[in-house]
């Protein structure tokens, strides 16, 4: 276990850590902080002098580094230069804005576009000029339309340029558990980006703005290695060992990761503690040969850590092993023991305090708990296992061991990660524990010999060619295992998000099952496990029987979940399909594996727009459905062919519904279904003047005295005909409103009568369509509907107890 005690740097962190999640959460002036620091440092030290007890003393330093950690964190998350590009509004039409700044780092190009990060100097609009500063990430498009022969601008790092295009402020998350993209940028210190189309609106002002270290030494080094490398390899291969060695991941293919993420071997292209060991042992190998003392060995060796540090971005993993590295070092110099946890605990305070935003980073989180865990649950396994095989005597012990060893670590780093993992990837990876033990100790050996291909590179290209061989056979073959193992049926197993009270719970466990010294401790700490679990349990279980709805961002189209008090899971429309997006697969399904959701229900299909089933045919392939309900349209499409192939193949009960039908099996929930009658959609499925919008399903829903209304794209003809026949029948608490808020819709007699206490609109952000319409939204707010968008306010979620519904809010 850790003994932290003797970490004292450790228990440095463990008080500074929560003073940066305190001063990230909560914005404190700036002077009152250092007017507190100030006077609980002169108090710490007036106690100094007068001798006060340890206890006394220890709890005055552990609030003058929670107040340091405050101090630091409101200068990184709430205090920004007067002329940031932070304040700096949109572009609200054309890319007709400029920026002027330096190239932060070396472009990733690829065949149709150019990415970069720029450090902002100025900032031009119409006929103002402004100072700017900041990081803007910046992508430039080829013109599509203009020229198709367009020549990429030559610029590298340290470029400065003018580019003219749109200022835009990142996304956030538009679903909740979904990667937040604003968020991530801003932890990296980058608030807007700039959309360049054509590369004719890139300016090369000067080359060489980097300063020299990084101009003269780092770029040139990077792309010296990474040319070695597209020499003599390519594609994936190409892509992973410059993931092995750079720290450049941006060439890796997305199927690529996604079958290192499902083999939970995504750590091999981290560039952490491994390199820095083979750097260590390399010069430190060379020096002794060439018999070099040990101070200068030793500073060298040091030197050469930084530089790799920063050759491969300075990311949280690489810092964290050269901090570990240079403290090994500085240890050995000094003839004293290296206290692992003094270092890792070094390594923690060296990066918050540089960026105390490190501490929401993914990379920052998985690196420090992976190395830990690998200490301490190691530490148990291998006294329990692998000492008790080091002692039997039989053929292919050492390899036996080595496998164990390897194992094992796996396993550690895989339970002291779990929730954090899950978290992150929505998924638990199985077949980890067998693919590390044969990827670990290939990447290993890739690594070593990509090393030795960029160094006899400096003396031969040809001579590289040799250790490049058998590299690229050795990576192939890499690839293709991790290919193999992530497609296994069992590979891996999707998890819903954990949620706070699951991750304390389990540390928790964890922590006291990792603390057993007797058998006596079993039985009184198993029991404190269990009571855990329990509360727990309690905590999570919804005791009050709601159902809840939510409107699920899927751009522009329409997706709703609903989820009944007894566990029934119904789905209405699954969004759209359009060449470079499928709703069901980027948005819905894993919106509802993350809420630990495997099957639905019922699947309601209220017309058959491509904006409302454009997800269908991945949800039947992907996830199991019990029932899906349309309104009888029929339509001959290759796509809606198919999608009947799928449902007869998979067994899916498929009905039609209209005026007339109801569900009333489902718990305390009915379900009237009000339209399409025979008049908007015939039995042979043919709908009105062809206008599908017309022939929606139309339904009401009613949990208790709550009501919510679903209207598909009805339009004015069919609002009319529902509320001349249903009249005061339809009022109702909330309203999903027709056709994305489109001014063919939402007519004043069938607010008059739904009266609406909320109403959502789900429509995508910049749509074609300008959905919806400013007179619709005016028009539901004096019906008195509070007026809900996803497109701005991303999913919408309510719930209901049956007498009075609540929105949630999520952000």
């Amino acid at each position: 276990m850790i003994d932290i005690k003797t970490s004292p740097s450790l228990k440095l962190a463990v008080c500074f850590i929560p003073g940066i999640v305190m001063g990230s959460l909560i914005n404190i002036n700036i002077f009152l902080l250092i007017v507190l620091l100030i006077a609980i440092l002169s108090f710490l030290i007036t106690c100094l002098a007068c001798r006060f007890s340890i206890v006394s003393l220890n709890l005055i330093a552990v609030l003058l580094t929670l107040t340091a950690g405050m101090l630091k964190s409101n200068f990184d998350f709430h205090h920004y230069p007067e002329n940031s590009v932070k304040f700096i509004e949109d572009t609200k039409n054309k890319f007709n804005d400029k920026l002027m700044g330096i190239i932060d780092d070396i472009p990733d190009v690829d065949s149709s576009r150019i990415t970069f990060i720029v450090n902002a100097d100025t900032f031009f609009r119409s006929n103002d000029t402004s100072a700017a500063e900041g990081k803007v990430y910046v992508t430039v498009s080829k013109d599509r339309y203009k020229n198709k022969d367009e020549l990429f601008p030559y610029i590298n790092a340290g470029s400065k340029v003018i580019l003219k295009g749109k200022l835009l402020t990142p996304d956030e998350q538009s679903n909740p558990g979904e990667f937040n993209y604003r968020e991530y940028l801003e932890l990296h210190g980058i608030y807007k980006i700039f959309r360049v189309n054509g590369f004719q609106n890139v300016k090369l002002i000067s080359d060489n703005n980097a300063g020299f270290y990084y101009q003269k030494i780092i770029y040139p080094a990077k792309i010296f290695a990474q040319n070695v490398i597209d020499m003599h390899s390519e594609g994936d291969i190409a892509a992973y060992l410059k993931g092995l060695v750079t720290g450049d991941r941006s060439d890796i293919s997305g199927e690529t990761k996604s079958a290192f993420i499902d083999a939970g071997v995504m750590h091999l292209i981290a560039v952490s503690g491994l390199n820095v060991g083979y750097i260590i042992l390399f010069i430190t190998l060379t020096l002794s040969i060439l018999r070099i003392p040990v101070l200068p060995r030793v500073i060298i060796t040091i030197l050469v850590l930084i530089f790799y540090c920063s050759f491969t971005g300075n990311s949280p993993s690489i810092m964290r092993a050269t901090v570990m590295g240079i403290v090994l070092l500085i240890s050995f110099l000094l003839e004293r023991r290296q206290n692992f946890f003094n270092s890792i605990g070094i390594a923690l305070m060296i990066i918050l305090v540089i960026d105390s935003r490190q501490i929401y980073d993914a990379g920052f989180i998985l690196s420090f708990s992976a190395v830990i865990s690998m200490a301490v649950i190691y530490s148990v396994f291998e006294k329990i296992i692998v000492k008790k095989i080091s002692m039997w005597n039989f053929r292919g012990k050492k390899i036996t061991i080595y496998a164990f060893v390897l194992f094992f670590t796996s396993l550690a780093a895989q339970i002291g990660t779990l929730p954090i993992t899950a978290s992150y990837f929505g998924k638990i990876s199985i077949i980890s524990l067998f693919a590390n033990v044969i990827a670990v100790p290939a990447a290993n050996l890739s690594l070593a010999i990509g090393f030795l291909q960029i160094i006899t590179a400096l003396i031969s290209g040809q001579l590289a060619a040799y250790p490049a061989e058998v590299n690229n056979l050795l990576l192939n073959f890499q690839l293709k295992f991790i290919q193999m193992c992530s497609s296994i049926s069992f590979a891996y197993i999707n998890v819903p998000v954990f949620s706070p009270a699951y991750i304390i719970t389990f540390y928790v466990s964890l922590f006291v099952l990792l603390n057993l010294k007797t058998k006596a401790d079993l039985f009184k700490k198993s029991a404190i496990v269990i009571l855990f679990i329990i509360l727990f349990i309690i905590y999570e279980h919804d005791f009050e029987k709601r159902l809840r709805v939510e409107f699920i961002n899927v751009g522009q189209g329409d997706c709703a979940l609903i989820k009944t008090p007894c566990g029934k899971v119904m789905l209405v429309d699954c969004g759209m399909l359009s060449d470079n997006y499928n709703s069901g697969e980027r948005t819905i399904l894993p919106y509802l594996i993350r809420q630990g959701i495997n099957k639905i229900d019922i699947l309601f299909l209220t017309h058959l727009h491509a904006d409302h089933i454009g997800g269908l045919n991945y949800l039947l392939e992907n996830i199991e459905i019990d029932k899906i309900i349309d309104s009888g349209q029929k339509t001959n499409s290759d796509y809606i062919n198919e999608s009947l192939n799928l449902i007869k193949e998979k067994n899916v009960n498929f009905v039609s519904a209209g005026e007339g039908n109801y569900i009333d099996e489902i718990d305390n929930l009915r379900i009237y279904f009000l339209f399409p009658n025979e008049n908007y959609v015939t039995a042979d499925g043919k709908t009105v003047d062809n206008n599908l919008n017309n022939g929606s399903l139309v339904f009401l829903l009613k949990y208790g005295e709550c009501e919510i209304l679903f209207t598909g794209d009805i339009e004015k003809e069919a609002e009319h005909y529902i509320a001349v026949n249903y009249g005061d029948f339809i009022k109702s608490d909330l309203l999903k409103t027709a056709h994305h808020g489109s001014i063919t819709s939402s007519t004043i007699p069938f607010l008059y009568f739904s009266q609406p206490e909320a109403a959502v609109i789900s429509c995508g952000k910049h749509n074609k369509f300008n959905h919806p319409s400013d007179i619709i939204c005016s028009r539901l707010k004096k019906s008195g509907a509070d007026v809900y968008r996803t497109d701005k306010d991303g999913a919408v979620i309510f719930e209901t107890d049956g007498y009075k519904i609540e929105n949630i809010r999520w952000k």
